[in-house]
């Protein structure tokens, strides 16, 4: 009876030991290894109203990343619908939001994981990277109901664009294995004074210089030298509205910098549903069957 318990024990443990090697060996693995991509959110910065001279920081990382100012959203141009698609990986027919403020699906998915939603980025990290930590700070609303909550550590709610800064650098220091920072301009401005007047202009400085505030925080702790840093917006605009089939409306800038990132124009077709593709790039994550998007060429080789 002895050695029949020794010989199960043994087994045992022989078993999982498989199984942890196992594990291990099916971890991702960054091709540039990098271990925390930060994404900067600003809603209705329109890349028709990009002036590089007044935007110093996103010029920066213009000049040291890879960059386009022709990501196109889908339609319509509006917000939920678009915030949403930049997670997913997939067009609104699949992933069926398909309002400014979608809350849920308003025409069933194409598909949905074990949580009961169609798969987006934070999840499909979160089953794949061990000990992954991500945060999100927000001050619309609207922003929470565009992803699993439950894939996320700390979900942010405030009510300001400044405290969205002031929130998110502590965010920071708890070294987040990705982020999404989200301000909710220039689009409130463009809709109560007009989109490419003084006032919106002014507005996308302002979220220029968060953007360089955010960016010496990582550099002062360090975290640059394993961080990959992205912006992006949802869509344009003009007047004091958006959501038409329109490239003022539609286009939008994504810019992306950091460890293992090449610098240059991206030329090829890039939609808004590439975004999320490219960040499982960045970590070696392969993407669920059910996206669309396709990986960004912006990895050095």
């Amino acid at each position: 009876m002895l050695k029949k318990f020794f010989l199960t024990t043994f087994a045992a443990l022989i078993a999982v030991a498989a199984v942890s090697i196992a594990s291990a060996q099916e971890a991702p693995k960054s091709p540039t290894g990098v271990k925390h991509v930060i994404w900067i959110g600003s809603d209705g910065f329109g890349a028709h109203y990009v002036n590089w001279d007044e935007l110093p920081n996103l010029k920066k990382m213009k000049e040291n990343g890879a960059w386009t100012l022709h990501m196109r959203s889908v339609l319509p141009s509006s917000s939920a619908i678009n915030w949403h698609t930049m997670m997913v990986g997939a067009p609104s027919e699949m992933h069926g939001y398909r309002n400014w403020n979608s809350k849920e699906p308003e025409i069933e998915p194409v598909y949905v994981n074990e949580h009961g939603y169609f798969p987006d980025v934070f999840r499909v990290l979160k089953d794949a990277i061990p000990d992954f930590h991500a945060t999100t700070v927000f001050n619309w609303d609207g922003i929470g109901f565009c992803y699993d909550n439950k894939a996320v550590d700390d979900n942010v709610f405030v009510d300001d664009i400044e405290k969205v800064y002031q929130t998110a650098i502590k965010q920071l220091d708890t070294k987040p294995t990705y982020a999404l920072i989200y301000f909710g301009e220039p689009d409130h401005t463009g809709h109560s004074i007009g989109w490419g007047t003084p006032e919106y202009q002014a507005m996308l400085t302002r979220i220029d210089d968060y953007v360089g505030k955010i960016l010496k925080h990582l550099e002062e702790n360090g975290m640059m030298e394993d961080t990959v840093v992205y912006f992006s917006s949802d869509h344009g605009g003009s007047g004091k509205g958006h959501g038409e089939g329109r490239l003022d409306h539609m286009e939008a800038p994504f810019i992306i910098y950091g460890k293992g990132i090449k610098v240059g124009e991206i030329k090829d077709v890039f939609v808004n549903f590439d975004c999320p593709s490219t960040v499982l790039s960045i970590f070696g994550v392969e993407q669920p069957q059910c996206w669309r998007g396709k990986p960004a060429d912006v990895l050095e080789k």
